[in-house]
């Protein structure tokens, strides 16, 4: 089916309604309490860098548009949101969204169609550092290739605006679909302080929730926001998430009761949760994450002190071949079966298996084969030496810290095992536990030599931050990986109208990150969410697990 079959028709919202009643007589609901592995980073959708974060900030912050994914397909579908509706023009290149009117901030003052050329300013701003700056990418740019925000989001009133793109593509909704934010607040705010500004911890939103509370590491409150254009009834739970860093505390207060809902289940305990006294149901969703042993591919102390200019390959892991050898050094598969019994599958590369159309499914695992892994170092000229017979080569060791963020049982697990079968090809991890508040950060500014992380993808297809050779511009290329051929792919899959010619590039993509291994690929991990049986109307799927937080109840 074509990826643009839907998007040239006019469609209404049912979701959101201008001047709905949001006067329900009902009785609220008693809030529904969260764990959290750890705190969010912002409240700010310009610099939310994990899935969570993510999440939280979509129930504060609107977008024109609201998506579904069909996972028979594998592909992603829009319909109006903010926007009462849209439509394609100029060969699809253009699209014009109408605003709801009489719809306003949590602080009262009218959204505008200014208030989103203002956001996708913010989105495009080199200075801003935007983790989301690639989805300005296929905008107008001016001759020193910057984005030309009043040609690219142009406001026809307050209730009308075009977005001008250079040229279709299939994300082109999804771009035009990120948060927005109120530019009576940030157009007071020098760009270069935005990062580090109070509003990031006092949001003013439009979705249809608002923060009432942020105690940092202990708990984050949100309540209905009565003044949402989304609809919103008296029902609507207060959502309290409660930062529990260690996994087994969540898991206790699961079964306690003094938590309502666990995000990510480790499949280990899947059935003992479900026979004890405490109703607990279980939901599973079909695998976005993957989890992998990142490689840093360059020195990190060079970029580092040179600012970003002097990119060297890495001492240990700059060679493509070292990386694949360490990959066939790991028992993957027992990996998988020990960690996640029937919840998961080995991971080629980091495009999802439901994505049909653009899934690789010729390539296969790499064997284990520590055998050959041996023999390949030695290969390389990494010979054992000494009495713990550890790799050396030209007068280094081959010896590393592994990191792992603490409260992650389940990747501590993994670096354990890792730690054992990397020994048995004569490599020395050592297993280095970082506090979490720091470890993410530390990663975007390439500070460790290995480490045990996962991404969850987005569901429009795009890989442009997490491979792109631009380091700067993508911070989530957390492993350093530059390669000229990945980024001609990213560029024309991003922009190519013709699902198959796509899928050929995405495809071949796969195949080139598959040989060079900038990752160990390990598995895709479908997420298990349990919650206690109680509560009702929540519709978790694919898309997210708070998307349906409104309509909640116990």
């Amino acid at each position: 089916m074509s990826l643009y079959r839907y998007l040239v028709i006019l469609c209404a919202v049912c979701t959101i309604v201008n001047g709905c009643d949001r006067q329900d007589a009902a009785k609220p609901s008693q809030p529904v309490v969260i764990a959290l592995s750890n705190d969010v980073d912002t409240f700010n959708p310009l610099f939310a860098s994990d899935a969570t974060t993510g999440e939280l900030n979509d129930l504060i912050f609107p977008s024109l548009v609201t998506p579904s994914f069909d996972t028979a397909s594998g592909e992603l579908h829009f319909s109006p949101s903010l926007a009462k509706s849209f439509e394609f023009s100029n060969d699809l290149k253009d699209i014009t969204f109408h605003l709801h009117s009489n719809v306003f901030w949590s602080d009262s003052v009218p959204i505008t169609a200014y208030d989103v050329q203002t956001t996708f300013s913010l989105y495009a701003d080199p200075q801003v550092g935007s983790v989301r700056q690639s989805a300005a990418d296929g905008m107008i740019k001016k001759s020193d290739g910057s984005v030309d925000i009043a040609k690219s989001v142009e406001v026809i009133d307050d209730t009308t605006v075009v977005f001008h793109f250079r040229q279709t593509y299939p994300g082109q909704l999804f771009d035009a679909g990120l948060p927005l934010l109120p530019a009576h607040i940030f157009d007071k705010i020098s760009r270069k302080d935005l990062r580090t500004h109070e509003s990031n911890r006092k949001p003013v939103g439009a979705g249809p929730y608002r923060l009432r509370s942020w105690t940092p590491m202990q708990e984050i409150v949100l309540e209905p926001n009565p003044l949402s254009p989304i609809v919103t009834t008296a029902k609507s739970p207060v959502l309290v998430f409660r930062i529990v860093p260690e996994y087994r505390s969540q898991l206790n207060q699961l079964k306690s009761g003094e938590i309502d809902m666990l995000l990510s289940l480790e499949a280990a305990d899947a059935a003992a949760v479900t026979g004890g006294s405490q109703q607990i149901s279980l939901v599973r969703i079909p695998a976005r994450r993957y989890h992998f042993i990142g490689w840093n591919n360059i020195d990190q102390q060079s970029y580092a002190a040179s600012g970003g200019k002097v990119i060297l390959p890495h001492p240990l892991f700059g060679d493509a071949r070292v990386r694949r050898a360490l990959t066939l050094a790991i028992d993957r598969l027992k990996l998988l079966e020990a960690l996640l019994n029937n919840y998961g599958v080995l991971a080629v590369g980091p495009i999802a298996p439901f994505f049909h159309w653009a899934y690789n499914d010729s390539l296969q695992p790499y064997a284990y084969d520590p055998q050959e892994a041996r023999l390949q170092l030695q290969q390389l000229g990494w010979k054992p030496v000494g009495r713990e017979k550890v790799l050396q080569k030209d007068g280094r060791e081959f010896s590393f810290a592994l990191c792992v963020p603490t409260g992650s049982p389940f990747w501590s697990s993994v670096a354990t095992i890792v730690q054992e079968q990397l020994r048995a090809v004569n490599v020395k991890a050592t297993i280095e536990h970082v506090e979490r508040a720091v470890y993410w950060q530390s990663l975007q500014e390439k500070k460790y030599d290995a480490w045990i992380a996962g991404f969850e993808v987005p569901l429009q297809m795009q890989q442009q931050e997490f491979w792109s050779s631009d380091l700067a511009k993508n911070p989530f290329n957390i492993s350093s990986y530059r390669n000229a051929r990945v980024d001609q792919l990213l560029t024309a899959a991003q922009f190519s109208t013709d699902p198959r010619d796509a899928g050929k590039m995405w495809k071949e993509l796969q195949s080139i990150l598959h040989r060079d291994q900038p990752f160990t690929f390990l598995f895709w991990e479908d997420r298990i969410v349990a919650m206690n049986s109680h509560l009702r109307g929540t519709a978790i799927n694919v898309l997210g697990t708070f998307q349906s937080a409104p309509q909640w109840s116990h």
